[in-house]
């Protein structure tokens, strides 16, 4: 775990997931109840796959093959309802520390980079009193927004931080995300916040894996890494 430390050490712009690394987004209000609401505000017989569906995403993508006026209100809806589960998300233990801590880095940044709504982010961030240690928020704003796995929001986020490759890394905890990070050739950290991504992360050669937030927070600091 040493690579990781030497990857932090020398790339001073953070760039983060949100759904996973910073909080459990779905913890309070389960992904299923959202997507049960939202599957129901959207007026039309789902197929019976989506009718069971735990992703909201899903519904997304199938409101966009109705028409764009489909996937604009049905994105709309879904936003409305990440503001509600972020209200009562679980913050990811060490987030909020190394949000705070990469920040205060000499030339350091943090970002978040999700394919969730902005609103939800910039309304969690608030509400734990971490906005102004976030330099910027890359994500959804719209139904035609380009989401991970292209790698359109991190290359957003490093050209709004004048950062490159050379100088950011990207913590994400999907496989949608190591494979956005792939595509934009920047260095990443793969969360396996569950046994089974250990193993469904280790084709990404490139990425440093960790199974706790604790490894990254000692990597901002400078510390040795055990884990």
């Amino acid at each position: 775990m040493n690579d990781l430390r030497r990857l932090i050490a020398h790339r001073p712009c953070l760039l983060l997931d949100f759904d996973g690394p910073v909080c459990a987004m779905f913890s309070g209000i389960s992904s299923r109840r959202v997507a049960e609401q939202l599957g129901g505000a959207m007026g039309v017989t789902l197929p019976d796959h989506l009718g069971a569906t735990s992703d909201p995403f899903e519904l997304l993508q199938y409101a966009a093959q109705i028409s764009k006026e489909a996937a604009e209100t049905t994105e709309r809806e879904l936003a409305r309802l990440e503001v509600e589960a972020v209200a009562v998300a679980t913050p990811t233990p060490f987030a909020h520390e190394i949000i705070r801590e990469a920040a205060a880095r000499d030339g350091g940044s943090v970002a978040i980079v999700s394919n969730n709504s902005v609103a939800a982010i910039d309304a969690y961030l608030r509400a734990h009193g971490l906005r102004d240690q976030v330099s910027g928020i890359y994500a959804r704003t719209s139904a035609s927004t380009p989401l991970k796995p292209s790698p359109y929001l991190l290359e957003a986020a490093l050209a709004g931080l004048r950062a490159d490759v050379g100088t950011a890394t990207f913590t994400g905890d999907s496989l949608t995300d190591l494979l956005a990070a792939d595509s934009a050739t920047l260095p990443a950290v793969a969360y396996a916040n569950k046994p089974d991504k250990v193993e469904r992360f280790a084709p990404f050669a490139h990425a440093v894996t960790i199974t706790s937030m604790s490894a990254l927070l000692d990597a901002v600091r400078g510390e040795s890494i055990s884990q």
